[in-house]
């Protein structure tokens, strides 16, 4: 893990922004936060669970977790995070930390410190707001992975994950809604939809057999996106693409 100077987050703060208005100087007091840039390699658990919390994390590059283990050392993967976003928001609260996080692949991290981000939603609340939509919207996907892992079957799961997996590619520009790299493991896919990498074998093969999707190395293509999103009773409204409500 290396530091470098400090970063730009105009793409971080563009988010945010997304079908909200923040004021100028809120804009300014976000970009002249004080963030390092750090690089993480492979498969590197970055904030482990039960540290004291000191900093946030922004996604500049890569793909990264959150999980929680248990004592046989099983792992149960709570959400992906990619380019663009706020990974533990919480952490500014939060006094300990009560879950781990890792990369996937080789990383870039914006991190500030979680004073900082109570200093400038206290200073500029629209920021406060626009920090709180980002969460919930964290909170409707553990939602949606509950039912999941609670209601559904093994292949309705791995569709549902590899549907939202193409539907956040695209919104970030690394998809077209059909095609995308997914850079983890069946192993990872199993930690993530609470099934042995022996069923997520079975599963992408079946999905493959009925042509719902393709895949080829780490690239995945959706063949039959109506089917399979049938299938997988996938509805995009969870991920709250609206914006949140302001104040009329």
């Amino acid at each position: 893990m290396s530091a470098h100077s400090k970063p730009d987050l105009r793409a971080h703060l563009a988010k945010f922004m997304r079908g909200r208005p923040i004021s100028k100087e809120a804009q300014q007091a976000f970009l002249d936060l004080d963030a390092k840039r750090q690089e993480v390699g492979m498969y590197q658990d970055f904030v482990r669970e039960g540290e004291p919390t000191e900093r946030c994390c922004f996604v500049e590059s890569g793909l990264i977790s959150r999980y929680k283990t248990w004592r046989t050392g099983g792992r149960q993967i709570i959400s992906f995070h990619l380019r663009g976003d706020f990974i533990d928001l919480s952490s500014s609260l939060i006094k300990i930390q009560d879950h781990g996080i890792r990369t996937h692949t080789p990383s870039v991290l914006f991190t500030v410190t979680c004073n900082d981000i109570l200093r400038l939603t206290a200073d500029y609340p629209e920021l406060g707001r626009a920090f709180w939509f980002d969460t919930l919207v964290d909170a409707a996907i553990f939602q949606k992975w509950t039912l999941n892992v609670g209601r559904r079957t093994a292949r309705e799961r791995v569709a549902h994950l590899l549907l939202e997996f193409a539907y956040r590619f695209e919104a970030i520009g690394q998809s077209d809604g059909r095609e995308f790299i997914l850079p983890i493991t069946q192993a990872d896919l199993a930690d993530a939809v609470g099934l042995s990498p022996v069923h997520i074998n079975r599963s992408l093969q079946w999905l493959r057999s009925q042509r719902l999707i393709r895949t080829f190395s780490k690239t995945v293509i959706i063949e039959d996106m109506e089917a399979l999103v049938a299938m997988a009773d996938f509805r995009s409204a969870y991920l709250h693409p609206e914006g949140p409500r302001e104040l009329t």
